[in-house]
């Protein structure tokens, strides 16, 4: 009762301020809340992007997460959506609008009271709808819709307390973005109501409970019996996810658990406790040991190296005689003899090459002696016998040492140089024999040449 009075008066309060509107909401359903110009006495001009707008709790950062946000910008509006909790009765929302035209910003206090409902759903019925976006389901006429497929197809019972239990987008929940950026995101909601599940419902479950072990269904994987009533409809559903939830509060329970760290909250609030976050201390955290990974990444496999080396080396061992290889055993029996071979015959081709060195230089020597007899018999030949014997007896030990060199490098060389025949020549003077020419004189010229 005093709460009731406390939310009375906060209601009184600030609606004595002009900038609120009270929005009731019933727990275990989904509700949701249009954020459009007119809620800051704004006019649209028709330009989708021209309002921005920002929405949490009063005083805090962030909405509570059982409250989720989202911009249309083919609606031009925003849109408040959620479930609310349990034993909550009030929640009060600050949201902020700026107008980019003029850069003007408004705020507006929105308090929302949570009512509990009558007769919440026991029964509820999980779908995956690939077409569509979660701003999609706002549509009052898209959501009848659906609700009618199941009204006169498939749960015909639950004509009168038919309501929608959970909402959310599918990208949200862990799904990926379609390859198309033309198709919808894809959207995960819950259909509820008290009255047991139909017979077409359990036989529809059942065909595809095989579906189930597949993590991910691509779209248009499966089709059902019941698929023509959804298509006509507008709604591409897909089958993996498809699940029923029989006779139970799971409406009560996942709208109750997300907003716990919310009373935790409001209750620090009230009692006047500090809000901040306390840093947690090294001793609290967990260690973790990492000798079973190492055991598992290291020792096992050598230890199955190991075995794997043994067999292989048993195998060889014992299966040696019927590897026998007749060439293979011939060429390492002769490994030795290729080697002394190359050895052998890479000597005797250097002792080759030397004798062919040796016997070049023979040849070199007894043609440069050749030319050297040559040569001094052409000079003796325009001298007298008595200047040939004294040149000889000057140069006898010279001479008598270059013949014994020539006579014994070679076999059948020129002949060696004796007296006789140089006296021979000189005899016979005169014939190749010229006078030297005078010397030079420089001519003495005239003065007046």
């Amino acid at each position: 009762m005093r709460k009731r009075c406390s939310f009375n008066i906060l209601y009184v309060l600030l609606a004595s301020l002009g900038v609120c509107r009270a929005e009731n909401v019933l727990m275990t359903e989904v509700f949701e809340i249009k954020v459009n110009p007119l809620m800051f006495n704004w006019t649209f001009d028709g330009i989708s992007d021209q309002f921005v707008y920002q929405a949490s709790l009063l005083n805090a950062p962030d909405l509570p997460k059982w409250i989720n946000y989202i911009y249309s910008g083919r609606h031009g509006a925003g849109f408040l959506y959620g479930v609310p909790p349990n034993r909550m009765e009030l929640v009060t929302l600050e949201i902020v609008g700026l107008n980019r035209m003029n850069y003007e910003t408004r705020r507006v206090v929105l308090p929302i009271s949570i009512t509990e409902k009558l007769s919440p759903a026991r029964y509820e019925v999980q779908l995956k709808i690939d077409n569509l976006n979660v701003e999609d389901m706002f549509d009052v006429e898209r959501m009848d819709r659906l609700k009618d497929v199941f009204r006169k197809r498939l749960w015909k019972d639950s004509e009168e307390d038919l309501y929608v239990t959970f909402l959310a987008s599918a990208i949200e929940l862990g799904a990926r973005l379609p390859l198309n950026p033309d198709e919808g995101d894809g959207v995960v909601l819950r259909i509820g109501s008290r009255v047991p599940l139909s017979q077409e419902l359990i036989e529809l479950q059942e065909e595809v409970k095989p579906l189930w072990k597949v993590p991910l269904c691509p779209r248009d994987f499966k089709r059902t019996t019941v698929e023509r009533f959804f298509r006509e409809a507008g709604f591409a559903l897909d089958w993996c996810a498809f699940r029923l939830l029989e006779d139970n509060s799971s409406a009560m329970q996942h709208s109750s658990s997300s907003i716990e760290n919310v009373l935790m909250i409001r209750k620090d609030h009230d009692l006047g406790l500090p809000d901040h976050w306390e840093s947690v201390l090294i001793d609290d955290v967990p260690e973790r040991s990492y000798v079973h990974e190492f055991l598992f990444t290291i020792l096992i496999p050598m230890f199955l190296m190991t075995i794997l080396a043994l067999a292989l080396s048993l195998i060889l061992c014992f299966h040696h005689e019927g590897m026998a290889d007749p060439l293979s055993e011939d060429y390492f029996n002769n490994v030795f003899h290729i080697c002394t071979d190359h050895y052998f015959s890479s000597k005797q081709r250097r002792g080759n090459e030397e004798d062919e060195s040796n016997h070049q230089f023979a040849s070199i020597q007894r043609a440069t002696q050749s030319l050297r007899n040559f040569s001094t018999s052409r000079d003796f030949s325009c001298l007298s016998p008595e200047s040939v014997h004294q040149h000889l007896k000057a140069t006898n030990t010279t001479t008598s040492s270059s013949r014994g060199v020539a006579t014994a490098s070679s076999d059948g060389g020129s002949p060696p140089f004796n007296t006789s025949t140089m006296t021979t020549t000189a005899s016979g003077k005169g014939i190749h024999c010229r006078p030297s020419p005078p010397p030079y004189v420089r001519p003495k010229f005239k003065p007046d040449f």
